[in-house]
């Protein structure tokens, strides 16, 4: 029965991405990428990573359909969405020899992969006592290769920041109006108490099991948004200072215990014996929130008219 899953996974999973990649649709591409995502948290969970199939189904199904279906809508709406002509077949097949190719060069890779000189799994289960949480995956992301998580975090919010740079200076701050819809008030009234309550326990599931801050920061996320699609708004004046401190709290919070552990002699980045756990669920608490309003950034950014050079050459005259 678990080899049929996993050959139906397989066969869905390819029927899927080729029925995306050549619809003439634009409309019913974007949801079978929506698709194509659920069914690849479905595969990560068959592959016992239930952390990546949290992370996939929120951001890489959840955030990103709605960003890609928003982005429709706006073309849509400007007028600026055309229909390009289909593809020829020679081009199709040149496209198809080539991923098969590339997946050809895969399965041999992993079929003549070297044994590893040093067994890192069995490294990162010794030094787990030490770590300060009970969990693998949130030990590896938060202590023992915290400086990729910490440069990861800095490349969203230097995203964010362009984007809201390249904001025109005299669009609205909120120019998408909230949908006057009593079911979806109705149903916000249950969805939004549930998606808190969720987010906070995967925050906290994060120390000893799937969870943590990615995966419970998109969930904020999707709150939000559902929020901003109601209609739901703060005074400009306190929504544009509590977005700009949320934005950049993760990241200064983070480089913040990452140069205090300078104190007595410590490497960057290394927690003093005792204080791992409460340093990592204090980057945790903060990471939470800066991703939620990151990726919260990432789609109101859509909303509002990016600036020209020319303009904004006259409006600095």
């Amino acid at each position: 029965m678990n080899e049929m899953i996993d050959w139906l996974l397989l066969l869905g999973l390819g029927a899927v991405a080729i029925t995306s990649l050549m619809s003439q649709s634009i409309f019913r591409a974007v949801v079978f990428f929506i698709l194509l995502g659920l069914l690849l948290s479905l595969v990560w969970i068959r592959l016992d990573a239930p952390d990546i199939a949290l992370a996939e189904a929120v951001i890489g199904a959840g955030i990103t359909g709605i960003l890609l279906l928003d982005t429709l809508g706006q073309l849509k709406k400007t007028g600026t969405l055309t229909t390009e002509p289909s593809p020829s077949r020679a081009r199709l097949g040149l496209a198809l020899l080539a991923s098969l190719t590339l997946v050809g060069l895969l399965i041999w890779a992993v079929l003549h992969q070297p044994q590893p000189a040093i067994a890192l799994h069995q490294q990162v289960t010794d030094a787990l006592p030490e770590s300060g949480v009970d969990h693998p995956i949130t030990a590896v992301l938060l202590n023992f290769r915290s400086y990729d998580t910490l440069l990861e975090i800095g490349v969203l919010v230097l995203a964010v920041l362009v984007g809201l740079t390249l904001q025109s200076k005299d669009a609205p701050p909120d120019s998408l109006p909230g949908l006057p819809n009593p079911l979806l008030h109705a149903c916000l009234t249950l969805l939004i108490p549930a998606m808190l309550l969720t987010a906070a326990y995967l925050l906290w599931a994060g120390a000893d099991r799937p969870g943590g801050a990615f995966q419970a920061g998109a969930m904020l996320a999707a709150a939000f948004i559902l929020l901003h699609l109601s209609g739901t708004r703060l005074s400009p004046r306190r929504s544009e200072f509590l977005m700009k401190a949320g934005l950049v709290m993760g990241f200064g919070v983070f480089l913040a215990v990452a140069v205090s552990t300078l104190i007595g002699g410590r490497p960057f980045l290394t927690y003093p014996d005792g204080s791992a756990g409460m340093l990592i669920l204090l980057i945790e608490l903060a990471l939470t929130l800066s991703i939620g309003l990151i990726l919260l950034s990432l789609f109101t950014v859509a909303h509002t008219p990016a600036q020209l050079p020319g303009k904004r050459r006259q409006d600095e005259q």
